[in-house]
């Protein structure tokens, strides 16, 4: 008979129960996988994989990437596009189902890394139950997590998004960081941060944290990728071009004076609260100030510095090695973090949430009943679902998804489950094993 993985979720008050359900749910994912697969094959022109291989073609022609409206990224994710092109001139169909299969992988890649950043004894995550010893996908620690996030990693599936696989590179890079392998997770990182400019701010951390091993391997790769091979491929001229157009292009983006609501991040947030013009796409206007664009920008420069020097005072403490569990806890709250600083987060990008939920969760199991905090500590996780999860067009409806979001809940769910996280990083949960994992 299949075993039952590790604090399998939920135990019933039979194994034959909770095999039943966990088989569910097994059955419910891959199905709902291999739907929106499908549906993106029926409606590959209205997907962006459309729009990278538009950009890729426009590459391998030899003309400007930046006159395609939807590359807003740095000029490396030119030579990804280009790549992509050149398969779906075999199979434009084939090129999409492998694309959209290496999304699910990647997400699945996501959770089963961010879950062993957790795990008490260090082994690897499968999908399928194989041991009764080892974790799973049906472990809470798994599959917990992932249900909180569920509804961006449909909308991510959806919409064939690339932030699942920068998310798992990125994740990658710090798993190998923690087993001594600098070399290797530094390209990690240096890729991810050279596909999509967000991830960079990682690199300071390492700096923060002393890790000049994994410092110096990722500022390597990150020259090599962004000024040696584009320097070698499209020539010196073209490429310093590349990178002028790309920094007015983002400076552009960054400035929009009207933000889309499906923009989730702080700043559009404060364009909407503080300028008038700010929620002038969006169905709800509910501006308190007329301040100019360049005042709210201030604004959030001054909130970002605060938060900054604020949590560099909380991760003050230098763990002995990568694998100490605070410096995964910082890293889940970092990942939160820098979507929400990110002037063009839109709902796909909070994927990166299922890091700090799967920290929270194992935190919070952690604290014993009666602890100081408990019950404030879960009305945020059920807050953050709510604001997450709820606000689904599925659930609400289209009109009320589109004015949830013009009141930035999305953001508001990412701030309570960070502020969440971060509230349980002293806790001593650290020190404190659960009943789950002494099974």
């Amino acid at each position: 008979m299949i075993p039952l993985p590790r604090d399998v979720w939920p135990r019933l008050r039979s194994d034959r129960a909770t095999r039943a359900v966990m088989w569910g749910f097994y059955a419910a994912l891959l199905l709902a996988a291999a739907a929106e697969i499908g549906r993106s094959l029926v409606r590959a022109h209205a997907v962006i994989f459309q729009g990278y291989v538009q950009l890729g073609d426009v590459v391998l022609s030899g003309g400007d990437p930046y006159s395609v409206v939807l590359n807003t990224w740095p000029p490396f994710f030119s030579l990804v596009a280009a790549g992509v092109a050149l398969v779906s001139k075999l199979s434009a169909p084939l090129a999409l189902l492998a694309w959209q299969i290496g999304g699910a992988l990647a997400l699945w890649g996501c959770c089963r890394l961010a879950a062993q950043l957790f795990i008490e004894d260090g082994d690897p995550v499968t999908f399928w139950p194989l041991d009764p010893a080892r974790s799973a996908f049906a472990s809470s620690v798994v599959l917990v997590p992932f249900l909180m996030t569920a509804r961006l990693f449909q909308e991510h599936l959806q919409h064939t998004q690339i932030n699942a696989q920068v998310l798992f590179l990125v994740l990658l890079a710090f798993h190998w960081f923690r087993r001594a392998r600098p070399v290797a997770g530094g390209l990690s990182l240096a890729v991810a941060a050279s596909v999509k400019a967000v991830p960079i701010l990682l690199v300071p951390y390492l700096l923060y944290k002393r890790a000049w091993r994994p410092l110096g391997w990722t500022a390597g790769f990150l020259v090599l990728l962004n000024v040696a091979l584009p320097w070698l491929i499209f020539g010196p001229g073209r490429a310093s071009a590349l990178w002028h157009t790309w920094r007015a292009v983002a400076a552009r983006e960054t400035s929009d004076p009207t933000p889309h609501f499906m923009n989730q991040s702080l700043p559009a947030a404060l364009k909407r609260l503080l300028t008038a013009p700010g929620s002038a796409r969006d169905p709800v206007h509910y501006a308190v100030a007329d301040w100019s664009g360049g005042t709210v920008r201030w604004v959030f420069v001054g909130l970002a510095v605060a938060a900054a020097l604020w949590l560099a005072w909380r991760f003050r403490r230098h763990p002995r090695d990568w694998a100490d569990r605070r410096t995964a806890a910082e890293l889940a709250i970092l990942l939160g973090a820098m979507v929400v600083v990110d002037p063009l987060a839109w709902k796909a990008h909070y994927i990166v949430l299922i890091v700090p939920y799967t920290f929270a969760w194992w935190a919070l199991r952690r604290l014993p009943r009666g602890a100081p905090g408990r019950v404030w500590r879960w009305a945020l996780w059920w807050g953050s679902f709510v604001c997450i999860t709820v606000s689904a067009p599925a659930l609400v409806g289209r009109h009320a998804r589109d004015v949830l979001e013009s009141l930035n809940v999305i953001l508001i769910g990412a701030l309570l489950l960070l502020g969440l996280a971060i509230s349980l990083v002293p806790t001593g949960a650290f020190s404190h094993q659960s009943s789950a994992d002494s099974r």
